[in-house]
């Protein structure tokens, strides 16, 4: 019928029951495809944005400048989850020590036979400074012992060598106890690798 080729629904009796015949799909207009086209390419443009917000926000947390820009909100944490390196301004000459202020305390730098070591300042047994360490050289390296109680540490590794609990470095049954109890267990200390890109600085990572 001219009812049914214009896509309107037909109707049909079967004995005493009316039944309607499914509407015809009608075809898709070409503005509706229009917007849909452009709506998909909205949402590839916000992607493409998103991408790139994200790689700024990478380069500038290394450069170091723009960060303090971009705290707070998504590009605030990207940038607050990369640890910056560290720069040491007046690198250390042969047999001498530099202290530099590092995200969880002072770091020695030193140079021994021509090579830069870099490690955590603080003694884990009562979190004392050892910036003042005694530091000689070994088989195994630069040795770093702590002032207060003469433990030593591994330059190169970080590795304890040697753990004394008494006072002053003079090892004592009643004392170790006692001091062993106050402070921390034996422990190595962190190393850092040392970047030296021809600048005139040490870089800490």
């Amino acid at each position: 019928s001219n009812e049914s080729s214009r896509g309107w629904p037909s109707r049909s009796r079967a004995g005493e029951i009316e039944v309607m015949a499914p509407p015809r799909a009608q075809p898709r207009s070409p503005l509706l495809a229009a917007v849909s086209a452009v709506a998909a390419l909205g949402a590839l443009a916000c992607l493409a944005a998103e991408a790139s917000c994200s790689t700024f926000a990478a380069t500038a947390g290394r450069r170091g400048g723009g960060a303090a820009a971009l705290r707070g909100g998504r590009l605030g944490s990207l940038v607050a989850r990369r640890v910056a390196p560290i720069r040491v301004i007046n690198p250390p000459k042969e047999g001498d020590r530099e202290i530099v202020d590092g995200p969880d305390g002072p770091i020695i730098v030193t140079k021994v036979q021509g090579e830069f070591f870099a490690v955590a300042g603080t003694c884990p047994h009562l979190n004392l400074p050892m910036k003042r360490g005694r530091i000689e050289n070994s088989e195994e390296g630069p040795i770093l012992t702590c002032s207060f109680h003469n433990s030593c540490w591994k330059m190169k590794s970080g590795e304890c060598s040697k753990w004394v609990t008494g006072a002053m470095g003079v090892e004592n049954e009643f004392v170790g106890g006692l001091m062993g109890n106050l402070g921390g267990e034996k422990k190595d200390i962190k190393t850092y690798k040392i970047l030296d890109p021809g600048d005139g600085y040490l870089w800490l990572e």
